[in-house]
């Protein structure tokens, strides 16, 4: 099963290095015009609101805000482990996706032409900040019906937050795509090393 999951990662590592490339060659890739334009084409006011929350919620200083409020409180209530791991995971996703910014250089769409555009910074962001948070929700949460709740608000956000940068006219949908493989990319490993520290704990408090 290790071997199954190790070449699995191999492949989307190598996928997300082929997305990578073609992001540098492409302004955009096929079909990205066409679904930004149907998505920016629903228009209720509700749901364009609903966008720009989303969006904002994961844009640079509140989610500084919300990562440190959420390690604070952890290291607080005595999971230190897991606070040390949510400050340097969604750390370590600021770095890369600033970085791999730089190297594709991608323009963003004409609607937004400040910055750089794949990947998506926000989408990575929640991709690896709420997808952490999800897998920790069990160890956190003791009561079922509280872990279900905060689980389900967790992927809406992830969603919608995907959703509301190609709305916005920020991204192109690649760009979400290519910070959806990243994200998984970032949490798989950071998954397995949490794993071996708890059994570490587990084994040094035995």
């Amino acid at each position: 099963m290790g071997k199954l999951r190790a070449s699995i990662y191999v492949l989307l590592l190598v996928s997300f290095g082929l997305l990578c490339y073609f992001a540098y060659q492409f302004a955009c890739f096929p079909g990205d015009i066409t679904i930004s334009l149907w998505l920016q084409g629903i228009d209720l006011l509700c749901f364009k609101r609903l966008m720009q929350a989303a969006s904002y919620i994961s844009s640079l200083i509140p989610a500084i805000i919300i990562v440190a409020l959420v390690v604070l409180g952890l290291w607080v209530s005595g999971k230190k482990l897991e606070a040390i791991f949510i400050a340097s995971l969604t750390s370590s996703e600021a770095l890369f996706n600033w970085l791999i910014k730089l190297l594709v250089s991608r323009p963003r769409p004409t609607t937004e032409p400040s910055g750089l555009s794949f990947p998506s910074g926000h989408t990575t962001y929640a991709i690896v900040f709420y997808g952490i948070l999800f897998y920790l929700a069990p160890r956190l949460v003791k009561q079922p019906a509280a872990k279900r709740a905060i689980q389900s608000v967790l992927m809406l956000l992830i969603i919608l937050t995907g959703l509301s940068r190609i709305y916005l006219g920020a991204h192109w949908p690649s760009d979400v795509f290519g910070s959806l493989v990243l994200g998984g990319l970032l949490l798989a490993p950071a998954i397995a090393l949490y794993h071996r520290k708890l059994g570490d704990k587990n084994a040094g408090a035995a």
